[in-house]
């Protein structure tokens, strides 16, 4: 059996103010138009209204065990956001702004040794 623990507390809360985002470029130069081109089929589906979110290299935020944690997937779509989109920027705290991403995507690197290589 395997044994698997889980945090005593999860929290949603937003980020401070002075919470510090990474800004570093992106290692994958395919990573911006296959994200957008996901974002755009979601518009030509109609399924991207103005209560729906897709991200790109946002922070999807929570707090575990009192210490806050961000993950940064190159791309994700949460389907009901609470908050205006306005209010969104560069970080998403689900329960809190919305849904909880029902999908999230981190493109793998085509380069050796580079996010997420074998390497």
């Amino acid at each position: 059996m395997i044994a698997t623990t889980h945090p005593d507390n999860i929290t949603w809360e937003l980020l401070p103010e002075d919470f510090i985002l990474d800004d570093e470029p992106v290692d994958n130069v395919n990573q911006p138009p296959l994200a957008a081109v996901l974002t755009e089929s979601l518009e030509l589906a109609g399924k991207l209204p103005s209560t729906a979110l897709a991200t790109t290299n946002y922070g999807i935020c929570a707090t575990v065990n009192k210490k806050i944690v961000v993950k940064t997937p190159d791309w994700a779509y949460i389907p009901k956001i609470t908050v205006p989109r306005g209010e969104v920027k560069r970080s998403y705290t689900p329960h809190r702004q919305g849904d909880i991403p029902v999908v999230v995507i981190e493109f793998l690197s085509d380069t050796e040794g580079s996010e997420y290589s074998i390497q």
